[in-house]
């Protein structure tokens, strides 16, 4: 029996897609493994010895400045036993990295240097012990890594906007004190991105974004990119965050006039948002852990610039975005729990949510058996999806 004998097919990914945890690791496998991931930005890798870790959805990834200043990234596997060698990040990373479970000890290329007791171990062959390289790649100035090697380089991904996000000197800018956060989430990581991907609920479910730029919102795409975008209104809101931010927001040098009053969003495919503000940028990214349980993390950059509307705006622009994700939260909620009622809504969407169905499809380009409506129980999704991607 075929798969569409079947089964019927979806426009949009069914509720199933959502609740499977076999669906849960081919999404791991194909989307996550094999794309690019964001682990910080090359602010935090200036000195000789610093250093940031990547963890999510079951890997550990270490990043380091090797002998030469160049930067490096492997699997943060001790070859011996697993242990991670290095947690967190920072600016003390020692020259030889020694594993805390066994002392095993590399350098910052990854060679394997010393084995205590190795005369214990038969036959046993440092150089075939190296911690096992990650793909490593410097983009605007966020860094991103890839476990599964292959595939077009992030550059050459993200060039059709490149330009959107240029004049904002990203790879110049300092992380915001206390703007990082990492914490975990009762959702499946897809739900997060569908209220995130239309603006349609912004008029009713945002009154302070609604009031910041209103009707100028628009989501498009650009060569399959998604790009949203806004202007802030010349009239005063009544919210008190968003009036104030308004009134203080100055002009920037580097900045064209085009971007003086403009609120920018840019998706990387699959789980990752760039917010660009005048006066701040900021990433939010997820990480799925479970079908119901997905990491969400980011953290909020800006360039050097002391001027007392400068620090002002950035608080209330963090402030504006703190209001909207708590929002968000009884939102996303109400979705998550929507998928085990009985009277669950079939997939209908306004052309206003086409942001949502360009992200559904997405998803089923790289994983075709999310087409089928019903979770196929005849064999094992990883080989049904494998044939119906040979048949594309």
């Amino acid at each position: 029996m075929t798969s569409m004998q079947n089964s019927s097919l979806s426009d949009l990914l069914p509720p199933w897609t959502y609740q499977s945890c076999d669906f849960l690791k081919l999404e791991i496998k194909e989307l996550f493994q094999k794309n690019w991931m964001c682990a910080g930005h090359i602010s935090e890798l200036q000195t000789p010895n610093s250093y940031l870790t990547f963890d999510g959805f079951g890997e550990r990834v270490l990043v380091v400045r090797n002998q030469d200043s160049e930067l490096r990234a492997f699997h943060n596997v001790c070859r011996h036993r697993g242990a991670p060698l290095l947690e967190g990040k920072g600016d003390q990373c020692p020259l030889m990295l020694s594993c805390r479970f066994h002392g095993w000890t590399y350098d910052r290329n990854g060679h394997c240097v010393a084995i205590p007791a190795e005369s214990t171990f038969p036959d046993i062959n440092r150089a075939d012990k190296s911690l096992i390289p990650v793909e490593l790649e410097v983009w605007m100035g966020f860094v991103f890594i890839r476990i599964t090697a292959g595939g077009p380089s992030l550059a050459d991904q993200l060039a059709p906007v490149a330009h959107l996000i240029a004049p904002y000197q990203t790879e110049k800018m300092l992380p915001l004190e206390g703007s990082a956060y990492r914490e975990k989430r009762p959702y499946n990581w897809k739900v997060i991105h569908d209220i995130d991907n239309e603006g349609y609920h912004v008029p009713v479910g945002h009154p302070s974004l609604q009031q910041l730029y209103g009707k100028s919102y628009t989501d498009t795409t650009i060569e399959g990119i998604p790009v949203s975008h806004a202007e802030i209104n010349q009239r005063i809101a009544r919210i008190w965050s968003v009036a104030r931010y308004q009134n203080l927001l100055p002009a920037f040098e580097h900045l064209p006039e085009k971007n003086q009053k403009l609120w920018l969003y840019i998706g990387v495919y699959p789980n990752m948002v760039i917010g660009l503000y005048p006066e701040s940028i900021e990433f939010y990214m997820t990480l799925p852990v479970s079908v119901s349980e997905t990491v969400y993390m980011g953290q909020r950059f800006g360039l050097l610039d002391e001027r007392r509307e400068v620090r002002a705006t950035r608080y209330l622009c963090q402030r504006i975005n703190e209001i909207t994700d708590q929002e968000d939260e009884l939102y996303v909620r109400y979705m998550q729990e929507s998928l085990s009622s009985s009277a669950k809504p079939d997939p209908c969407l306004s052309t206003i949510e086409d942001g949502v169905r360009h992200f559904h499809h997405q998803i089923q380009k790289s994983l075709p058996v999310s087409r089928l409506s019903e979770e196929p129980t005849y064999q094992s999704l990883e080989d049904l999806n494998s044939k119906l991607t040979e048949k594309k």
